[in-house]
């Protein structure tokens, strides 16, 4: 069995940045190690919020076509194991299309994907046709 590796925020963002020499470089050679079998990177739905966040917040990469865009090419990369691969993507969509948190993008993804309802307070929610959110305190049966 190959050996897997839970992956950090800082290795995505090193990677897609470029903006280390040295930890660039050691960022290629394990995705680059993971695109050829030798291992996995297992991806989680929170990690791939943070490095939304610091790409944003951090680096000032405020078109969400663009931060999407990178980090759904890194989902889909071969080596890459993401946690909710179908929801992430299509989260990421949702993100890039209405001005929302990725973290609401992400719980309606998932929503609908379950075929549940998001019970929230977050009007943003709404945005979306597909999914139909609670408002805690509302009737739900």
């Amino acid at each position: 069995m190959r050996p897997r590796f839970l992956l950090d925020t800082n290795v995505i963002i090193r990677f897609l940045t470029q903006d280390d020499a040295t930890q660039l470089e050691k960022a290629k050679r394990l995705i680059g190690a993971a695109e050829s079998g030798k291992c996995e990177l297992l991806l989680r739905p929170w990690i791939v919020a943070e490095a939304i966040y610091v790409l944003r917040d951090v680096y000032g990469l405020k078109d969400r076509a663009q931060v999407a865009g990178l980090l759904r090419r890194f989902v889909q990369a071969s080596g890459i194991v993401t946690e909710g691969h179908d929801y992430i993507l299509d989260a990421l969509t949702r993100y890039e299309k209405k001005n929302v948190d990725f973290a609401e993008a992400l719980l309606a993804a998932e929503a609908a994907s379950l075929g549940v309802r998001p019970a929230s307070f977050d009007r943003d929610l709404d945005k979306f046709s597909d999914v139909k959110r609670l408002e805690p305190g509302d009737s739900f049966s």
